[in-house]
This record gives structure tokens, sequence and C-alpha cells, in this order.
């Protein structure tokens, strides 16, 4: 299914963080009226950045190889380069994004260098307050570890303040329990909550839904039973 819509609405951590979710290869496409990207994805990670002067080219190329040798780039270059385009890509804030699943052929041999998790965390330590508070946006909120967090939190790349707030969710704190306890501040803590979320490290504690009606006793049961029959 093709993912599109405006970066104005969606940002950079959501769009990832649904790429990571399903693992998704594919083509994300980023325009505006000033620069083209296009960004490479495989098994959610992203592999490669390109920039064109046309959309249009990057569907000329179904194969990765292809892609590589019309750029001039060796398989051992790809690291250097995607840490040279990737802040140029982060700091687009404005433009369309659209997402092709499949389409491009990876050769077996070519894995992604930089973890997914890795880029969600760092974006999410630059996020404002009003982008924090579509996701964290009541202090009551309770959060608890994944199975797999540990695996995620290293991927991710934490900072030690980060590490400290993960050690305080444990399904029964609220966020605002964490902040007072950490003696973080609480914009700080949001974004770090926000970047877990995103990375799978944490997800939000379901409400336990109360059982309606009551649970009477044999005992408790006779006793209204020989109460009503001596009325």
């Amino acid at each position: 299914m093709a993912i599109a819509g405006n970066l104005e609405v969606f940002n950079f951590i959501d769009i990832f963080q649904i790429l990571r979710k399903d693992k998704k290869d594919g083509i994300l496409v980023v325009e505006n009226e000033n620069r083209k990207f296009a960004v490479y994805f495989k098994e959610g990670n992203i592999l490669y950045i390109r920039e064109v002067a046309k959309v249009f080219y990057i569907y000329l190329d179904v194969d990765f190889d292809q892609v590589l040798e019309k750029e001039g780039i060796s398989k051992e270059d790809l690291y250097r380069v995607l840490v040279a385009k990737l802040p140029l890509l982060l700091a687009v804030k404005k433009g369309k994004f659209s997402f092709t699943p499949g389409f491009i052929r990876y050769p077996a041999d070519i894995e992604p260098i930089i973890p997914i998790e890795k880029i969600i965390m760092y974006l999410s330590r630059q996020l404002s307050q009003d982008e924090v508070e579509r996701k964290i946006s009541d202090l009551n909120l309770v959060f608890e570890k994944n199975k797999d967090w540990r695996i995620l939190a290293e991927k991710a790349h934490l900072t030690d303040t980060e590490k400290k707030i993960l050690d305080y969710i444990d399904g029964n704190r609220t966020v605002k329990q964490i902040m007072e306890e950490a003696k973080v501040k609480q914009l700080t803590l949001e974004r770090a909550l926000y970047g877990f979320l995103a990375t799978g490290i944490i997800s939000r504690k379901k409400k336990v839904k109360r059982k309606v009606g009551f649970n009477l006793t044999k005992n408790l049961l006779r006793k209204i039973v020989e109460r009503i029959k001596g009325l």
C-alpha cells in the first residue's frame, strides 16, 4: 500500500515509524520547490539517499545496482554518502512525501548500516512542545516496555538521560511521576517518550476494563434470597 502526505502534517518520525514497524522495502520520495530526494528503504531501514532533478528519474531504475552505477557510488561508499546526505533530507520541513513499496530490487549482500531507531531518536530530541503533545497529551499516561525493548534501545543509541528515563518506565508510574523521580524537564521527558514510542521500545499501557455488574458469592446470594423470603 502506498503512503503519501504532507510534511507539515506528518513529520519524518511518524513516517519512519510506519516503515520501521512494517519492515518496508521501497522508495520514499520527498520533494518541495527546491529539492527532490529519493530515500531507499530496505526492511524498514534507510539504505541510501539520492537527490534528483526530476522525480520521474527515480523510477527509471528498478535495480539498486543500476542506481549505484549511475550515481558513481560503490557499495563501500554507501555509509559515507548516507551520512553526508541525511542532514540535507532531515532539514526539509515543508513539502510532499510518498512511499512506493517494493519496486526496487536489492542485491542480497547489501544491508542497511544505520539503524532507523537511531535516526528516530535523533529527530525526537529536536521536537517542539506542540509536536510532542500529539502523542504525550496527558501527564497521567502510563507506559510499559515492550518485549524486545533491550534490542531496540541498543539500536537507538540512547543518551544517558534517555537511559535514565527508560529505567523509570515500569507500567505503573505516570509521566508526571517519572518527571518528578527522574528529575528531568517536561519537554526532555516527552521528547524521549515520543522517540521510545516511535522506535517500539515502549507502548501505552491499556486500561483494564471493569466488568459491569456484581460478582456475588454463594453465601451472599443465599442471604439475599432469605431476606427477600422474610419480607
